[in-house]
């Protein structure tokens, strides 16, 4: 039996997850890295599923020096555009499913379907897992 504690009550909502998200999205498209060193966890792991079926996959260094580097470069920031699709909170687990829409990942305006894990730890979520799949708009 999974027993919920008072804290969990306002942290492990699906509002909780979706504001942790929201933040994630608002920072990530600004290009923050400091705030992206505390909402990504330490074993973060994220893999890229290409429109042309190309797999790319970072860790938590690597996908921060991918969002540096386009910050280096003088990007604008990205749409914050979501789709919300379903949230599940098992514990201090927590799984979100969305759409979004940005050109952040190849340069290219792109449909990202994304399923997102995140995990409460350090009394905040944090992003352990992404798998996304980007799809041309024209699709």
């Amino acid at each position: 039996m999974i027993t919920v504690t008072n804290a969990q009550k306002e942290t492990h909502t699906k509002e909780a997850v979706q504001k942790a998200m929201e933040h994630l999205i608002d920072r990530a498209t600004n290009f923050d890295i400091d705030a992206l060193e505390l909402i990504y966890h330490k074993d973060f792991h994220t893999t890229l599923i290409m429109p042309d079926s190309e797999v790319i996959t970072y860790n938590k260094q690597e996908f921060k020096a991918h969002f540096a580097k386009q910050a280096k470069e003088g990007k604008t920031p990205l749409n914050t555009w979501a789709d919300w699709h379903d949230f599940h909170i098992l514990e201090d687990s927590a799984v979100c499913v969305l759409t979004r829409q940005h050109s952040g990942m190849n340069g290219e305006e792109m449909r990202l379907l994304c399923t997102i894990e995140l995990r409460f730890e350090d009394s905040r979520w944090q992003v352990i897992r992404e798998a996304i799949f980007l799809k041309p708009l024209a699709h």
